[in-house]
């Protein structure tokens, strides 16, 4: 890390030219950390062989070569084992490595966040991955440090490094001070050098120690986990049992003999089945299909301008009750803009203001850390947008907001704090100080000697205008305090609704979640936000101030009923979102400050700005809107109502075809038919449920109706009643007809290996064309070909494959080929249990 020197000479006195950028970053690296060392690929891929099924199955490959190398036959069986046993291993490490790529892109989205430095002499907002040593950096409260560096200015700057230090207390800033990359700044303003950046930060040098980090479970990962065990003791027990009844079976026709090379074959045949059984009874694709849906549910949200940083969210965000939401920038544009004053248009003080248009032209310019920058013919707004809307006031005045500044003496500044509602600055003028104060109007009348009429102040909230009130006071005798103004006037400002707010809200109410929106603004003007974007639906209106003097017991009773709550503070938020969470309500909560942190973190879903939001609440978050819109939410929660019905599709299709198979292997032994699955041919039906089936039914896009229910309880069970009636029915109906095919070769075959041959092959293209019924899980099927064009291209990939396996993997697979009229004839037949099950389904 350079010295506060030599970043100081780099930087110059107005920050390092754009021309120079390039240059430093060859010299002293990127802003960039190298990603976490992960375990090599092929550890990776060893340790899938740790799964104790897998191990079973290695242990019956390694007995099964030994007496094929005795008897001089079977291998081929051996050899397909082996290449279950390598795709089922392959396919589980290409799903995680997938995952961890996804998240590797997750994490690069953290180097995207702007940060605002001065080049060239101007203030200006790049990437924090395009910092470089000798960067100027514009700090104020809420702000990430993007890399370590020496203080250069400091206003009361105080930097939160406990994941450094591990203290709670965030520290004071001096000037030529430490700070850290990853800490954040908790109060104050200032200004930092980049000293150093990347891997050369001490955070880098941390990181690159630590190694890999775990996921935790998710809470549905844990739910089907439960259900995999349950369905885990099925299994083996349907194992024992089938192994058993082999057994005798076998002694009754003479298959065990006595000590000889035959029975041992004979009992390792019993056993391996058995084996495999379990294999296919046990869903070890459902946490394949879970991280596949959360993978596909992360990217389309991404896209839907829903950045998800915790994979939870996907699920949550789908079963919210109500969403606590603010009002700027997230229901309105955040596009702010001084539409009416007190005082006509800003006028220039030539010296010290004498009239009120002059102090608030002063207090505009001056009183506030915003600037204004032009970019692709376009003025943007680098820090607050209220700030930003009187900056572009004075500028359509033609008065140059940075002149002001530069001209004025600027001693002391006291930063907008969200409990005392306004922000005050100390200048010095013509040999006097003067304390310049803006915020709430209320809050300013109640500080000035005289109080001013607010009636003008009303009548721009009713109107949906945020208002903003001017006041100022010589500085006497060091005496800095807010007290004893003078009141200068105010300005209303209006953001308008973002287009189709209030269709997103209506959405969001027919969906059974109920929108509630907290902001600052006074009651007047969030009554009348609430009522246009049609929040406001016959509840209440509440003050952040009202709300907190009741009692626990009372804040909850008042949260059922509450829709809007004005003049709200940051801790107020987070009562709120507890007293709701005491009703059962499942919490979503969008916030962009520091202090929205509690609340954010607190909510089941906390749903941070993209554009507006600070870092620490972005940190806090579980989901960034990238575009700070409401309409958003209503996507997220559209894709995480849908990634459970994706979710519960798979086990549908997998439950039903699982369940037959091993009732079907245990009951044809019983009644004296030979067995009705091969090894091989059990361990390819359980390549189709674990792989392609989740590929397929996983795939389905979300369709209109997931926003006509309220949403599912978290604690509803997974596999609902409808869903245990509907695997047992089909699986009934698929039993019998699989019982009558074996039996008497109804659907074809002359001879036992054909009729077995047409039983395989009609199993594996009933269970394609179930597919179909489990996409209509509610009874209702989503748009046929347009809604899932995967699922189309997969269960066509199965049936090529099935045909291909039957005409040409005889020796493998132990088939025979069909002619073409009994592949109609299988294709024809299977579909009746379609028909069934959508009978069954209405």
């Amino acid at each position: 890390m350079l010295t506060f020197d030599e970043t100081r000479d780099i930087a110059g006195d107005s920050g390092i030219a754009s021309s120079r950028v390039t240059v430093l970053r060859e010299k002293y690296g990127a802003n960039a950390m190298t990603p976490p060392v992960r375990e090599p690929l092929w550890k990776q891929y060893l340790e899938k062989f740790n799964d104790p099924i897998i191990r079973i199955l290695l242990l019956a490959v390694a007995v099964s070569t030994i007496v094929s190398l005795i008897k001089g036959e079977g291998l081929l069986d051996t050899i397909g084992i082996i290449i279950a046993v390598l795709l089922a291993t392959g396919i589980a490490f290409f799903n995680e490595y997938r995952s961890s790529r996804e998240f590797d892109v997750l994490n690069a989205h953290r180097d995207d966040v702007a940060v605002r430095v001065i080049r060239d002499g101007h203030p200006t907002a790049v990437p924090s991955r395009e910092i470089v040593v000798g960067d100027v950096i514009l700090l104020e409260a809420g702000d990430a440090i993007p890399a370590d560096g020496w203080v250069l200015s400091a206003d009361d700057l105080y930097s939160d490094e406990s994941a450094f230090t591990g203290e709670t207390e965030p520290v004071n800033k001096p000037v030529k001070d430490r700070l850290l990359k990853g800490a954040f700044i908790t109060a104050g303003k200032g200004q930092m050098i980049a000293a150093a950046v990347g891997d050369s930060a001490q955070m880098g040098v941390i990181a690159a120690s630590l190694g890999i980090d775990h996921a935790t479970k998710t809470p549905l990962e844990q739910k089907l986990e439960s259900l995999a065990h349950i369905i885990s003791k099925f299994g083996y027990a349907m194992a024992i049992l089938i192994c058993g009844t082999l057994l005798i079976r076998g002694i009754m026709v003479g298959e065990v003999s006595g000590l000889n090379i035959d029975t041992a074959n004979h009992i390792l045949h019993y056993f391996m089945l058995a084996v495999v059984v379990v294999v296919a009874a046990v869903p070890e694709g459902l946490p394949m299909s879970v991280a596949l849906s959360l993978s596909l549910a992360m990217r389309k949200m991404t896209r839907a301008n829903c950045l998800v940083r915790r994979l939870i969210a996907c699920e949550t965000i789908g079963s919210a009750t109500t969403v606590c939401t603010d009002k700027t920038g997230t229901l309105t544009k955040n596009q702010m803009e001084v539409v009416e004053s007190s005082v006509g248009k800003p006028v220039r003080p030539v010296n010290t203001p004498s009239a009120p248009a002059e102090w608030i032209t002063l207090n505009a310019a001056v009183n506030g850390t915003a600037h204004l920058e032009e970019r692709d013919g376009k003025v943007i707004v680098i820090g607050n947008s209220t700030e930003g809307a009187l900056l572009r006031w004075l500028r359509d005045a033609s008065y140059d907001y940075m002149q002001i500044r530069a001209e004025t003496q600027v001693t002391k500044q006291y930063l907008f704090d969200g409990n005392r509602k306004r922000m005050s600055t100390v200048i010095h003028s013509d040999g006097k100080s003067w304390l310049l104060v803006k915020g709430a109007p209320e809050i300013l009348a109640g500080l000035c000697t005289r109080s001013p009429d607010l009636s003008g102040v009303s009548a721009l909230a009713s109107r949906a205008m945020r208002t903003l009130a001017f006041a100022h006071k010589e500085v006497v005798n060091g005496d800095e305090s807010e007290t004893g103004l003078v009141w200068d006037g105010f300005v209303g400002i209006r953001d308008h609704l973002r287009d189709n707010i209030a269709e997103s809200v209506a959405t969001c109410q027919r969906a059974g979640i109920r929108v509630r929106m907290v902001t600052g603004d006074n009651p007047e003007t969030a009554r009348a936000i609430a009522r246009e974007s049609g929040i406001l639906q016959g509840g209440t209106v509440m003050t952040g101030a009202a709300y907190r003097s009741l009692s626990e017991t009372e804040q909850v009773s008042a949260a059922r009923d509450l829709d809007v709550m004005a003049r709200a503070e940051p801790m107020d938020k987070l009562l709120l979102v507890q007293a709701l969470q005491k009703t059962g309500a499942v919490v979503a909560v969008t916030g962009d400050g520091t202090n929205d942190a509690p609340a954010l973190k607190h909510a089941d879903v906390g749903l941070a700005m993209g554009i507006a939001g600070t870092e620490v609440a972005r940190e806090a978050s579980d989901i960034i809107l990238l575009d700070d819109s409401f309409a958003s939410i209503t996507s997220a929660v559209w894709w995480g109502r849908s990634l459970y019905e994706n979710i519960q599709r798979f086990i549908l299709f997998q439950l039903t075809i699982n369940f037959c198979a091993c009732i079907l292997v245990f009951i044809a032994p019983l009644l004296g038919y030979p067995e009705p699955f091969t090894i091989i041919q059990i361990l390819w039906i359980n390549i189709i449920m674990d792989t392609l089936a989740a590929f397929a039914l996983c795939s389905e896009a979300p369709h209109r109706g997931l926003m006509n229910h309220k949403p599912i309880p978290q604690d509803a069970k997974i596999v609902t009643p409808f869903m245990w009636l509907s695997i047992l029915v089909t699986g009934a109906f698929l039993i019998i007809t699989g019982l009558l095919q074996i039996a008497t070769g109804f659907l074809g075959g002359t001879t036992p290996a054909e009729i077995n041959t047409v039983f395989f092959a009609a199993f594996i293209i009933a269970a394609v064309w179930n597919g179909i019924n489990c996409r209509a899980l509610d009874g209702k099927m989503p748009p046929f070909f347009k809604g899932n064009p995967t699922f189309f291209v997969v269960m066509t990939a199965i049936v090529a494959i099935q045909i291909v396996i039957v005409q040409f993997g005889g020796p493998v697979f132990n088939t025979v080929p069909l002619s073409l009229s009994q592949w109609v004839t299988i294709i024809g037949a299977s579909a009746s249990g379609t028909s069934f099950g959508l009978f069954t389904r209405s």
